[in-house]
């Protein structure tokens, strides 16, 4: 598949690393747009280390770059032998010494997480670049899912690295105009419905099958127990939170509303309003969903709440509502009775809405 836009990222990246300066890079987008092809492509071409930053805790962090870190050791004599490194901190004042006179390039991937299981490599990495800022040639990629996550830890005034960022880079969803030029041979009307159906996002677009129509594709995709996408949303969830209850709560709840206000949407979603706030907070923080705020109208009470995500719009207003029917094996009926007669103005409202 052509990811559409995302080779400029890695060329703007690869030019900063061309620099042989030290750069601090962000790369932001929203789940399955993308990132992981980016952060791939920086790893091969440039034997970049790579960080899963959503490993449980700083031992398994540790243990996997012990593993990367040897695998590329390249011993000067034969008593000379690999020494693994015990913590986060050894290991990056040991790549930003080694980048002093060779250029390094380390990809931290799912930033935001690495934070949570290891609480002061921030800490660290800021006292890092400060210290190396005029010597270093390491090229630092950290990656996240949107700017939310990034408040207080990449940008904002509590974000202790922030002032050593050298570009931001948004990995987006495609646009129509990009849809065209994927080699889905669809009419036009097909294609938008393809782009409301999956947000646009590249991972799921690239599951419709040329060779079968737009409803055979989405209902074996969505509205069966063996489709790629039909519990999709809830691996994503599970991912990011612990108990995903309240998050299908509100999601279900907004997928029966319009631009709900606050308090709309916790009556909606009938769970007690610490959790409601919580989860709801979890859920714009993952870039699932948005509020616009009124100023006219008052406080954040007041805004209007919104999905953000196409893909998850529909998934809540009709696979997550008719769960058990497609469970027994009736997903290709609720599809022909209660989705295809909903889904040309749903497509055009998700078209509008982008």
């Amino acid at each position: 598949m052509n990811f559409v836009g995302r080779a400029e990222i890695i060329e703007s990246i690869q030019s900063r690393i061309a620099m042989n300066q030290m750069s601090l890079c962000v790369v932001y987008g929203p789940h399955r747009s993308g990132k992981s092809y980016v952060a791939s492509q920086l790893v091969r071409r440039h034997k970049a280390l790579y960080l899963a930053g959503r490993m449980a805790n700083e031992a398994i962090h540790v243990a996997d770059m012990n593993r990367a870190l040897e695998a590329r050791f390249v011993p000067t004599d034969e008593q000379d032998k690999f020494e693994p490194i015990t913590n986060l901190q050894e290991a990056f004042k040991g790549l930003f010494e080694s980048s002093v006179k060779t250029p390094q390039t380390v990809v931290i991937d799912d930033y935001p997480s690495l934070v949570e299981a290891v609480p002061q490599f921030p800490i660290h990495l800021r006292d890092l670049l400060d210290t190396y800022k005029e010597t270093s040639q390491l090229n630092i990629i950290l990656m996240a899912n949107g700017l939310e996550q990034l408040d207080g830890r990449i940008i904002g005034d509590r974000s202790l690295i922030g002032p050593y960022v050298s570009e931001y880079f948004e990995v987006k969803p495609f646009s129509l105009v990009d849809m065209k030029s994927l080699g889905l041979h669809y009419a036009k009307d097909d294609l938008r419905t393809v782009f409301a159906v999956t947000g646009g996002l590249p991972a799921y677009v690239q599951y419709f099958d040329n060779g079968e129509s737009i409803d055979t594709n989405i209902i074996n995709l969505f509205f069966s127990v063996s489709g790629a996408l039909f519990e999709e949303t809830q691996h994503i969830l599970h991912r990011d939170m612990k108990n995903i209850t309240g998050a299908n709560a509100i999601l279900s709840g907004l997928a029966t509303l319009e631009r709900p206000y606050y308090v709309e949407l916790l009556q909606a979603s009938q769970i007690k309003s610490g959790t409601f706030t919580s989860r709801l907070n979890d859920l714009m923080a993952m870039g699932l969903v948005g509020r616009i705020q009124a100023n006219s109208r008052g406080p954040a009470k007041y805004a209007d709440y919104h999905f953000t995500n196409s893909m998850f719009h529909f998934w809540y207003r009709y696979v997550y509502k008719y769960w058990g029917e497609i469970v027994r094996g009736n997903g290709a009926d609720v599809y022909q009775t209660y989705v295809k007669p909903q889904l040309k103005d749903f497509v055009e409202a998700s078209c509008i809405a982008i």
